[in-house]
């Protein structure tokens, strides 16, 4: 378990994007070291509809994909690792649970190992878009919000599962405890919410989540 940590003034310093991505991508190297002639799977996890759970869908956008290149036109792109990527949707929309839709994909493809790109809720506001954490026992998405799905990780797969998070959202509730010193009480966080579950995200969250979806994504091609 890896946690990155990029501050907001470190993210606009001169080189400070493309160093962030090295130290990803030998990070990853280092949870999930491959052959030559292992091939992998990128799974992007969330809605793309809603900013703050759109982190997986977007890092698709900059993913270098080449299986069909390397299978097609060996002779050109042998060098290169087969790599493949989806993303599965939500159940709300799609009616099949990600791990689902991921199932049928490897069963089909086989991948020698899966990558998970998720958005994750913090207990901390500065860790928002500010850290990425790695981990090789996979995922629960939907977790951090008390909506567990399915989890991803090797025993539902049979191979290497690395899940990679960036926090997004943090829950009004575990907020004001904290900021509150736990003095807060749940009448009074109650009636602060109307009764409702309400998840905090800054007003900059597209810009953000734009940014930390190339950064990862690139991470991933290194």
């Amino acid at each position: 378990y890896v946690t990155m940590e990029l501050s907001a003034a470190q993210q606009r310093e001169r080189g400070g994007f493309r160093r962030a991505a090295e130290v990803l991508g030998k990070q990853l190297r280092n949870l999930l070291p491959l052959k030559k002639e292992q091939s992998v799977l990128v799974a992007g996890l969330g809605n793309r509809a809603v900013t703050p759970d759109a982190i997986g869908p977007r890092a698709l956008d900059h993913l270098v994909v080449t299986r069909h290149l390397v299978e097609q036109m060996p002779s050109f792109f042998s060098d290169f690792r087969s790599v493949s990527a989806i993303s599965p949707g939500v159940l709300g929309i799609t009616g099949l649970e990600s791990a689902e839709v991921i199932g049928g994909v490897a069963e089909k493809s086989r991948p020698d190992c899966l990558i998970v790109v998720d958005a994750l809720a913090s207990r901390s506001l500065e860790r928002i878009c500010t850290t990425i954490q790695l981990a090789d026992t996979g995922i629960t998405p939907g977790s951090g919000i008390n909506n567990a799905r399915e989890a991803f990780n090797r025993e539902r797969f049979g191979i290497p599962v690395i899940a990679v998070g960036v926090p997004t959202v943090v829950d009004l509730e575990t907020l004001a405890q904290d900021y509150g010193g736990g003095l807060v009480s749940g009448e009074k966080l109650e009636a602060m919410c109307g009764g409702q579950k309400l998840i905090v995200t800054p007003r900059d969250i597209d810009a953000r989540v734009e940014q930390m979806a190339r950064l990862v994504s690139y991470g991933i091609n290194l």
